[in-house]
């Protein structure tokens, strides 16, 4: 599983204590080793070339080197000696070899190949196992291939370290087309699983180009967020503190969270709500009642670079860990602003100890369901009204695909709007975004935010910006 898999899964967490004093399963059967062909389920990058604002593939983003297009490239507005770009494939155990077939450069046509630069000798590193070898790459179009050997044991990611170029005739801007990865490795086969991410992928693309298309309109001009956002990592100055809670505790590991993100706001603007936040995870939402919620502006977040709604499958599939800020999980426009939202308290809801551990029913079923609690701020006038909401936890639960099955998922999510309704914190396990809101002429508009991880190499600073070609 990916780095904060066990934090997401409380119920596995969970059902292990529970099953404490059960007889000791058997061994998993083992497998000869075998070669599959693994998609990227996820790509960072230590930069890439911003040349317009969300026009597609104008941006040209990590995740396009897993497309299989050659018409999409990873590309930098740099020559790229020092740059990086890390792929993330489905867990392997037992892996001994990898076989990367790679597309240098740009080659969507034979003269944009040539007028940007390629990479020449790259530094591969295998993850988590840390084997590194150096390879020469080719200065010729189509595939070319390498391979790399370790011995047999996990493999997560693959790195691309590039140490020199081929310098390209009219650009400094290195590119790569596209990486394919074959992994030898004695974990079961599921052919059908990778298949859907390449799906996935391509569904990603899509969404893109209607995003872009959009924001060109009108209405795409009055969404209470910008076409695009920048993300620069950060290093937190301050040592990071032990974490200590219980792999089953949600309410500890998202106070763990926040209390970093508290350290490193102060006494700045988000600190009453990040306060306010944390007391509701110290008190384990105890303070919090359940209701449900009827959003008014049901449409979907678009996918803006720089911004993400976090996947229920966070094991293989959490593209917003260090690529972006996370939004509410529901991905609804409805929950940036109270006033969109109406929320109905009835009795005979879950609690928050059985959604978190997947007990209701609902949770069993393929679709995602989301269960919510609110707290509403007091108030002593008799004629108020009304209070208005200053908080929403919310649980997703529901099955998701693996290789070896469905298992069920479950994540929490602590939502806290400020004065005006606006969305000001999202807190999820162990990452805290507070956001930032501009007047701008269509209404207030998302304008930026920090985001706060476990460990200071997970912090990021995210802020709207209108790229100008070739700037």
């Amino acid at each position: 599983m990916a780095k904060h898999a066990g934090f997401a899964l409380a119920v596995l967490g969970l059902a292990a204590a529970a099953n404490a004093a059960a007889p000791p399963s058997p061994a998993p059967k083992q497998h000869p080793p075998k070669e599959r062909r693994l998609h990227v389920a996820n790509a960072e990058a230590s930069s890439y070339l911003i040349n317009d604002w969300n026009k597609f593939q104008e941006n040209y983003l990590p995740l396009y080197v897993g497309d299989d297009d050659p018409k999409t490239a990873w590309s930098l507005k740099t020559e790229g000696i020092g740059e990086w770009i890390r792929v993330h494939v489905t867990p392997m155990e037992g892996a001994s070899k990898l076989r990367m077939k790679i597309r240098n450069g740009y080659q969507k046509t034979p003269r944009l190949w040539e007028a940007n630069s390629r990479a020449k000798e790259l530094t591969v590193t295998l993850l988590p196992s840390k084997k590194t070898v150096d390879v020469t790459l080719e200065d010729r179009s189509d595939w070319q291939e390498i391979a790399v050997e370790q011995p047999a044991g996990a493999l997560e990611a693959v790195e691309l370290k590039v140490k020199s170029v081929y310098a390209g005739k009219k650009y400094d801007d290195l590119c790569i087309s596209d990486v394919q990865l074959y992994v030898t490795a004695t974990s079961t086969d599921n052919p059908a699983f990778e298949k859907q991410r390449l799906e996935k992928l391509a569904t990603w693309k899509k969404e893109r180009a209607a995003a872009a298309r959009m924001f060109k309109t009108k209405l795409g001009q009055q969404l209470p967020i910008a076409p695009q956002y920048a993300v620069s990592h950060l290093e937190a100055p301050e040592a990071d503190a032990a974490f200590a809670c219980n792999p089953s505790n949600a309410a500890c590991k998202m106070s763990f969270g926040l209390a970093r993100a508290a350290r490193l706001a102060g006494k700045g603007k988000h600190a009453a709500a990040l306060a306010t936040a944390r007391e509701l995870t110290k008190t384990e939402f105890a303070t919090m009642t359940a209701v449900r919620v009827s959003v008014r502006d049901k449409r979907p977040l678009p996918t803006v670079d720089g911004l993400c709604t976090p996947d229920l499958d966070v094991c293989s599939e959490d593209r917003c860990a260090g690529i972006a800020m996370p939004l509410p999980v529901t991905g609804q426009l409805g929950y940036l602003n109270t006033d969109a939202l109406a929320l109905i308290e009835q009795t005979g809801l879950p609690t928050f100890a059985d959604a978190i551990t997947g007990k209701p029913p609902q949770c069993q079923g393929k679709k995602p369901t989301t269960f919510a609690w609110a707290l509403r701020d007091a108030s002593s006038a008799p004629d108020a009204g009304v209070a208005r909401v200053r908080a929403l936890l919310l649980v997703q639960c529901g099955m998701v695909d693996a290789r070896d099955g469905d298992y069920l998922a479950t994540q929490p999510q602590l939502l806290v709007y400020d004065a005006d309704g606006r969305l000001e914190i999202v807190s999820g396990l162990l990452t805290t975004a507070a956001l930032d809101w501009e007047k701008g002429p269509e209404g207030p508009k998302l304008a930026r935010g920090s985001v706060t991880g476990a460990e200071k190499h997970d912090d990021m600073q995210v802020d709207a910006v209108v790229a100008i070609a070739n700037q």
